[in-house]
């Protein structure tokens, strides 16, 4: 549900969705670099963790649907709940 105090919506009244879009420009890149497929798997751990193993809540945190996130549980070897 959106409100607004005007007849019509304009950006104004999407401040959610475009502060979600903006979140990542301001990651640096470390000097060291980072190792991808650990960062990967650590972010779809702590979605599942937060979403109480919920495959397609967990998606809505990262971005992703359901099947990408039961991808990547594969991918990982994430089989268990004790995995996560």
């Amino acid at each position: 549900m959106l409100l607004s105090d005007s007849e019509r919506l304009d950006a104004r009244d999407f401040t959610v969705a475009t502060a979600a879009v903006s979140i990542g420009d301001g990651f640096e890149l470390p000097a060291a670099g980072v190792d991808l497929e650990k960062l990967e798997r650590s972010l779809v751990v702590q979605a599942l963790k937060r979403s109480g193993g919920n495959q397609t809540r967990a998606g809505t945190f990262l971005g992703l649907n359901r099947d990408q996130v039961c991808y990547r549980i594969e991918k990982f070897g994430l089989t268990t709940a004790a995995a996560w």
